[in-house]
């Protein structure tokens, strides 16, 4: 039944022990069984169909999943740890404007705790 529910119920309900009313012998009393069929309510919907399997569509998509690890892999073993060009000066020329700018604050901060002069122009 491609698309249904299949539904089962098995009720059970034990006997009562003799004296307390019901059936004498203990055991089950009876079982009662019901099975219904419920087709989906979304079969034949496109959407919710899956797509039947392929073998070739499986290997297509393994065989891009391996050209694009090669590719990487590749592009990774291909690249050039450091620049070509020197970057000296300009790892000299930040440090020397992070140092000027942590100074900056540093007197800034200082000025607003009242340990430094406040009338100097590069504090306000």
């Amino acid at each position: 039944m491609r698309g249904g529910v299949m539904l089962a119920v098995i009720c059970a309900s034990r006997a009562t022990a003799p004296g307390e009313g019901g059936t004498a012998g203990g055991g089950f009393v009876g079982i009662v069984g019901i099975v219904a069929g419920a087709t989906s309510p979304f079969e034949g919907d496109p959407f919710w169909d899956p797509v039947d399997f392929s073998w070739p569509l499986l290997a297509l998509l393994g065989a891009i999943c391996l050209l694009l690890t090669i590719g990487f892999v590749v592009w990774l073993v291909v690249q050039p740890e450091e620049p070509e060009h020197d970057t000296a000066p300009l790892v000299e020329k930040a440090t020397r404007q992070d140092r000027r700018t942590a100074v900056t604050i540093r007197r800034r901060l200082d000025a607003d705790t009242g340990r430094a002069d406040t009338s100097e122009p590069d504090l306000r």
